[in-house]
């Protein structure tokens, strides 16, 4: 992988100072939105542009990028299209790193504004500014102040996320951040016109801070060089897509939205086979499989036991194993006793499933220890556990369990309780949603064992 990508993006992922383009005192403005959040998290060397503004927000404002007088690493222009180019030349000769233009209203539009893009390109590169758009929201980096979003986390985690979507760069971690998942940076990179998500995914690929990347694509303008660094990259961390314009008509909305091209939906499942990357279908399927992947451990097999007290979801949820590549343990004649011993003899099962029967709701005791009988089953890789008890402790319970036998585990909570996921344990409504994700678990396991 190419070091120079590094060196390119830290100061913008990094900037020693920022400033906003376009921020005015008037309510509504989207440059004033931009600096609430950059004041929300309390990024010191904050600037703002603007030709009548003497101050916004109680931050000192000045007529061009040229007139202030500190180092600039980082431009965010919120300013009408056809100032963009103008405010691009003073940001080159300024010497500024990078630039987030917000401004819609370019390559998305058509062939005048593919030509807008070129102009500006070729200002940039001038002053060897890079570009992040346009049409787009920008970047969050939680450890260095910088956002694109106000109420975003000023905790960072390991979680890099890349977006042809300005809207989904906010929501999607917004979402995530509710199940206690943190991320490292976030980046939407709009029309691309110059740096692009195959940059970006080298950048998060060399990024020590980064452990998994996420993206919600429309398109790849470099398929060789993604597809490379996509297959090198997943073996040591993994990468959930969510690909954008897979149908004519969605291809067409794509070609609106940022101008991109998407590819039909055969070469994206070819591409999926060569790089090991995990497909999400849906904002849903990303956030699932992005929890398994945050808080459980990559499992050793495919061998999924499910506990459950209802006998009719764990029945559902065995199907939606097999449907997700998994494969029901057999449990051996040890652990059968072991379980025997715990559960009633009537209206119960030591098979897998394991039906621990509705008696279970008042005694989580049943729960916890089959499931340290069946995790310490050599033939059982991972857990599935449903229901369970309204008692309040009964989350508690289960999770100390499940870290005594150290397996990836999701819980099925339907709809009786509400839990947190926490490290070795994921939380899903719906046993298929568990076994999905358990699933793609098992799927990147596979590939990292490749060749």
């Amino acid at each position: 992988m190419n070091r120079g990508i590094v060196a390119e993006l830290e100061p913008i992922f990094y900037p020693r100072g920022v400033a906003i383009v376009g921020a005015s005192n008037r309510e509504g403005n989207f440059g004033r939105f931009f600096l609430e959040g950059f004041l929300q998290m309390e990024f010191e060397k904050l600037y703002v542009v603007h030709p009548r503004e003497q101050e916004v927000l109680g931050v000192k404002a000045y007529p061009t990028v040229k007139d202030i007088p500190a180092e600039v690493d980082l431009a965010v222009v919120v300013s009408p299209q056809d100032t963009v180019p103008g405010v691009v030349g003073e940001c080159a000769e300024k010497g500024v790193k990078g630039v987030v233009i917000f401004t819609a209203g370019f390559g998305e539009q058509g062939d005048q504004g593919r030509r807008l893009e070129r102009e500006i390109l070729n200002i940039a590169h001038r002053g060897h500014t890079r570009i992040i758009g346009p049409n787009c929201q920008g970047i969050y980096c939680p450890a260095s102040r910088v956002t694109h979003f106000s109420g975003l986390s000023r905790e960072s985690g390991t979680v890099a996320m890349i977006s042809h979507s300005g809207s989904l760069s906010a929501i999607l971690p917004m979402a995530a951040i509710a199940q206690g998942i943190r991320f490292s940076k976030v980046v939407s990179s709009g029309n691309e016109c110059d740096l692009n998500a195959v940059d970006f995914l080298e950048y998060f690929g060399q990024d020590p801070e980064t452990k998994m990347i996420i993206a919600y694509l429309e398109g790849v303008k470099d398929g060789r060089r993604f597809c490379q660094l996509a297959r090198s990259i997943s073996k040591e961390k993994p990468i959930i897509v969510w690909k954008g314009g897979t149908t004519e008509r969605g291809a067409r909305a794509a070609a609106s939205h940022t101008g991109a091209l998407s590819g039909s939906n055969r070469v994206w499942k070819a591409v999926l086979a060569q790089t090991g990357i995990i497909s999400a279908q849906s904002a849903e399927e990303l956030l699932d499989y992005l929890q398994a992947f945050y808080y459980l451990p990559i499992p050793k097999g495919k061998r999924v036991a499910i506990v459950s007290g209802p006998g009719g979801p764990a029945v559902a949820t065995s199907d939606a194993c097999i449907e997700a590549g998994l494969e029901l343990a057999e449990l051996s004649q040890g652990t059968r006793r072991r379980i025997a011993e715990i559960i009633p003899p009537v209206g119960t099962s030591t098979d897998n499933p394991v039906d621990l029967g509705m008696g279970s709701g008042f005694a989580p005791q049943w729960y916890t220890d089959s499931i340290k009988a069946v995790g310490e089953d050599e033939g059982v890789d991972l857990l599935l556990i449903i229901g369970g008890s309204w008692l309040p402790n009964f989350g508690d319970m289960v999770v100390e369990a499940v870290k005594e036998v150290n397996k990836p585990a999701a819980l099925v909570s339907m709809g009786l309780m509400l839990m947190v996921p926490t490290k070795g344990i994921a939380i899903y409504p719906d046993g298929r949603r568990a076994a999905m994700a358990l699933g793609k678990l098992v799927e990147h396991a596979r590939f990292k064992a490749s060749d």
